[in-house]
């Protein structure tokens, strides 16, 4: 639109409005000017008169130069001209002073703010440097002139400096008259919301404190490889400038952090007018549009469908970023910045005549509010064989360390595949050099493999050191050679029962002891031993061991039937400890499978990860080597038997020569018991998922500290930051290890080590490979992520599961072969960062950790839609850090439901650590534009809830007592004496915390399992009073 101006002033375009409103104070990536800043070198000085002269003649002929832009809708001509030549002699100055004093001029010219309100919109100075040269410094702001005006003020300026007669140029009212603002922003159907691309920013670029500063990286295109792109472009049907734009989107698109969804471009086009009577390179000003051109999240197959498209948009009708910004308005809604910006520049910046006057420039950058990417394509020079630049001025401080170093190497690998002449190959997929080697640094981890199996080491020292005690349990020790002795007796009976080598054996049993014989007993039968939580529900026990072929498993007591199909084999294992023991254990082979470990499968059906001996040993030796585990080590093992962090816990301290202490079951989630087996044995390694270390450090908090530790080992789950510094006041002298990888990566595949946490940490990362381990962040397509754009994580290398047990189908998806290497796709997110350090983001499908076990929603999903009472089933993820828990939510068939029925058949089926916490009725799931299910809407709804109970307020004495400590806790106050600690958002580890206020506040102790089952507040008071030597709470 026009804006109505006053006498002798001129109104402003759009975009010189944005310009002018954009470089104010206080507004995100504002305060500052936009504008152009030039150093030009020339070996014989410039007369400091003759230019000065020069310059006064230009602002004299061209009124935007000598305009005061103090007014948002109008620029008014000064009766002055306001720009003066400053001049700075060095000509006798030292190079090193020279250098410095160069050095604070372009900083000066570069980070100034011209007083435009005041009509400064040039700065010209002149520097007189030894030798007889000179550096002139020019600036000019972009409301006075744009990029092809500045072209034309050098080219005068130096004419002028030559005494030349210059034509008169076009009156500049009437051109603007003639270039009328015709962009309608009344239609908002053309206008859908775009966002600028989605780069691995430092921070949200809204978000940068103070103004912008901008950097220079060019991208240089030599003549030859230029004049090959024209070739081929010709060829194919495009304009070769469409390549060059083509280059830099496909550099968008490789360094992408949200590929799906597509982004927008601005572009400045400018509408030089043609029917003025002059021509339209004689008019300087400000004759620019700013378009928004849509990218969309479809890769291009090759090089050349990419140029065809760059092509297509590059001529198509896009809408103003003005009309954008209006139907956002009409919306309701902010439109986002399109703060990446690509301009495209017919011709050169310095004409030859400018060259050859004052110099060619050595240097340039451009400075844009509300812009922190800002791309400048032009030819080197206006020689018929010129060669192209695809300049990049950025804000560093808005980028992750060494992004744009990468993506201007990108774009440059990309321009020269163009140049190669094979448009039908896909854009490249190398990884910027400096990152290719960082990642080869990082993977370069062999070492010759040891080749022993996983129970070897073990044998071999209780034979040597048969009395060293290695086993403690519920008040027993067992030493080595007992415990060999007895696993010997076991494997002589599996042996006897007709056990085939690498065949599977359930190992069923409450016992820690008899857990740790069991499993060495498999192993030296030749076995692998498939480990089976005796609280699974009778139905998953019996998948497990079906799925698994397991004809034999050591148990309790019987293996429960459904009727459903023939039970394995089972017996007593206390029954066959009188038998004949092996001479030794049996010959395997490296390759065999040690064990198979179950985990959540998204159809219903678990999954066996099958794990050879070599995969496993090369994990737990590299961890007892890199941190010197050894026979005076003991590690408190609280894992469960089928979660796989137990192999470490077990086999890792016994083929160190170390102990191990399990605890019974009334140890088993019980903090304070775990510290006094800490104190007890001498404790110096612990290994657990984040969610128990936490509820051991919150115990020594308000107890005895365990400081006999030396070393922590914690993953398999999110880690909260806090951990490393609580762990460092308890024991100061303990190193804190985060871990992590996959059940198919054999427990551990990649550390951190934690000394320091930086505060800026919203999660510890993930680390680095282990010894013989590797990992890869790819993209979609399959290629190697650029650092700090994130990707789907695959493990390669020793640590690689030989796949999922009698599940062919399934083994392909996930174990692919790439480059000669064997991988696990984890289905987990992660990036790479600039030092080779990887960082772990998430999952990328429906699959979760949850206190370290891995659960497939669509399980849950699958076995609640087979109750009769229900018709469908969402499942999701709510809370933060130790405090998340399973929600679903559920649609009826009919009108009511029998909960306490779905709860129950939830129990058959499912194992205790995947059932949902809440239960929620809905008339239907919220569906999201593509149709599917709005998860993010369901998390959102899933805030702590639980079913309506009597609103009974709390009785006087201990309940109004425990109430006050529920409050603390859990942050808001119970309603009634009737509700649910947990149906109020409580899990394992404030139980565990409200274990320890009961015995502060009400002087008792009562079992976390007794708490856990009484769960309302009227409950637990009574299991408060009942217990022994409780103090009476004053009822008054």
């Amino acid at each position: 639109m026009t804006r109505q101006a006053g006498p002798a002033s001129f109104p402003l375009t759009d975009v010189q409005h944005a310009y002018l409103l954009g470089r104010q104070d206080g507004l995100p990536l504002g305060g500052i000017g936009c504008h152009m800043s030039f150093e030009f070198d020339q070996t014989v000085a410039l007369d400091p008169s003759r230019l000065a002269v020069a310059y006064q003649r230009l602002q004299e002929r061209h009124v935007s130069l000598r305009s005061a832009f103090a007014d948002p809708d109008q620029a008014t001509p000064c009766e002055r001209v306001p720009g003066q030549l400053a001049v700075r002699d060095l000509a006798s100055a030292t190079l090193d002073a020279v250098t410095c004093e160069l050095g604070l001029v372009r900083e000066q010219v570069a980070s100034q703010r011209l007083d435009v309100a005041r009509g400064q919109v040039t700065d010209l100075r002149l520097t007189l440097l030894p030798g007889g040269g000179s550096r002139l410094h020019v600036d000019i702001d972009l409301l006075a002139a744009d990029p092809p005006a500045i072209r034309v003020l050098l080219d005068e300026l130096a004419a002028l400096y030559e005494g030349e007669t210059l034509p008169a140029p076009g009156d500049f009212g009437r051109c603007r008259s003639a270039l009328q603002d015709t962009v309608a922003v009344g239609d908002t159907g053309p206008c859908p919301p775009l966002a600028a691309p989605r780069l691995p920013y430092a921070m949200e670029p809204e978000d940068l404190a103070g103004p912008p500063r901008f950097t220079r990286r060019e991208v240089a295109l030599p003549a030859p490889a230029w004049r090959s792109i024209q070739e081929m472009a010709r060829m194919t049907g495009v304009r070769a400038e469409s390549v060059l734009f083509a280059a830099f989107v496909a550099t968008l698109k490789r360094f992408d952090v949200a590929p799906d969804t597509g982004f927008a471009l601005n572009l400045p086009v400018f509408d030089r007018p043609q029917d003025t009577g002059v021509p339209a390179t004689c008019t300087l000003g400000d004759f620019s549009r700013l378009l928004a051109v849509a990218v969309p999240a479809r890769e291009p197959c090759s090089l050349k469908d990419l140029a065809l498209w760059a092509d297509r948009a590059l001529q198509a009708d896009a809408p103003t970023v003005a009309a954008l910004r209006e139907a956002a308005r009409r919306r309701g809604e902010a439109a986002p910045p399109l703060g990446v910006v690509y301009t495209a520049l017919e011709r050169s910046w310095a004409s030859a005549r400018c060259e050859a006057v004052i110099g060619p420039p050595v240097w340039m950058v451009s400075h844009t509010p509300q812009v922190w990417l800002d791309c400048l394509a032009y030819p080197s020079s206006d020689a018929a064989d010129s060669g192209m630049v695809l300049a990049w001025d950025a804000v560093d401080d808005v980028f992750r360390p060494g992004v744009l170093d990468g993506m201007t190497e990108y774009c440059g690998e990309v321009l020269t595949a163009y140049a190669g002449r094979d448009w039908d190959a896909p854009p490249t997929d190398r990884l910027p050099e400096k990152q290719h080697e960082a990642r080869r640094r990082t993977n370069d981890t062999w070492a010759p493999p040891s080749g022993a199996l996983l129970h070897q080491h073990f044998f071999e020292s209780a034979a040597r050191e048969p009395r060293r005690l290695c086993l403690h349990h519920d008040g027993n020790s067992l030493s080595r050679g007992e415990l060999r002795e007895r696993a010997l007796r076991l494997a002589g009976e599996l042996k006897r029962r007709g056990l085939r080598a690498r065949e599977p054996v359930g190992v069923c049993l409450t016992s820690g002891e008899a857990q740790v014989v069991s499993v060495l007993a498999v192993l030296a039968a030749g076995g692998c031993y498939v480990p089976v939580s005796p609280e699974q529900p009778a139905r998953r026990l019996e998948q497990v061991l079906r799925v698994s072929g397991a004809r034999y498993s050591i148990c309790d007591d019987d293996v429960p039937g459904s009727g459903d199909g023939p039970a394995p084999v089972a017996w007593h294992i206390a029954l066959d400890t009188s038998r004949e023991p092996l001479a030794h254990p049996v010959h395997s082979a490296p390759d065999d499978p040690a064990y198979i470990i179950f985990t959540s499968g998204s159809t219903g059906t678990p999954k066996g990860v099958e794990v050879s001996h070599r995969s496993a040993v090369n994990t737990l030796e590299d961890l007892n080597r890199r941190w010197d585990v050894g026979p005076m080590d003991g590690c408190l093992s609280v894992s469960a038997l089928d979660f796989d962090l137990s192999v470490y816990e077990i086999f890792g301290l016994l083929m160190a020569g170390g102990h191990v202490v399990m605890p019974n079951t009334d140890e088993r989630r019980d903090p304070e018991a775990w510290l006094r087996l800490i104190l007890a044995h001498r404790v110096t390694v612990w290994d657990s998922v984040p969610v128990l270390l936490d509820m051991l450090l919150t115990a020594g908090e308000l107890g005895t500290p365990p400081d006999s530790l030396r070393l922590v080992l914690t993953g398999g789950d999110w880690i909260g930051t806090d951990l490393p510094g609580r762990l460092r006041r308890l024991a100061p002298e303990c190193r804190f290890v985060a871990c992590g990888g996959a059940t198919e990566g054999a427990v551990y595949s990649n550390f951190f080590e934690v000394e320091e946490t930086d505060p800026t940490w919203t999660s510890i990362p993930y680390g680095t490979p282990l010894r013989n381990q590797s990992y890869r962040a790819v993209d979609r397509r399959g290629r190697d992520c650029p650092d700090w754009v994130p990707g789907e994580l695959w493990i390669g290398g020793t640590g690689v599961a030989l796949g999922y047990r009698g599940d062919p189908q399934r083994t392909a998806e996930r174990f692919v072969e790439y480059d000669g290497q064997r991988w696990y796709r984890t289905g987990d997110l992660g990036r790479y960062r600039s030092d080779g350090t990887l960082e772990f983001l998430g999952r990328a499908d429906h699959q979760i950790k949850l206190n370290g076990y891995r659960i497939e929603l669509g399980e849950i999903e699958n076995v609640l839609g087979t109750h009769h009472d229900v018709d469908k089933a969402a499942a999701v993820l709510a809370g933060e850090g130790p405090r998340r828990r399973i929600v679903v939510f559920l649609l009826p068939r009919e009108d009511s439901m029998d909960m306490e029925d779905v709860r129950a058949h939830a129990g058959r089926w499912l194992p205790a650590y995947a059932r949902p916490a809440d239960y929620l009725l809905l008339p239907e799931l919220p569906r999201n534009a593509n149709g599917k299910i709005d998860r993010k809407q369901l998390i959102a709804w899933a805030a702590p809830q639980q079913e309506a109970v009597p609103q009974e307020p709390p009785l006087p004495g201990t309940e109004e007592a425990l109430c006050q400590e529920w409050t603390r806790l859990l942050g808001s106050s119970p309603r009634s004496r009737h509700d649910s600690f947990f149906g109020l958002g409580a899990d394992s580890l404030l139980t565990m915390r409200l274990s320890l206020a009961v015995k502060d506040r009400f002087g008792v102790r009562v079992p976390l399992r007794r708490l856990q089952a009484a769960a309302t507040l009227a409950a637990m008071a009574r299991a408060i009073d009942d217990a022994p030597d409780a103090v009476p709470q004053d009822a008054s």
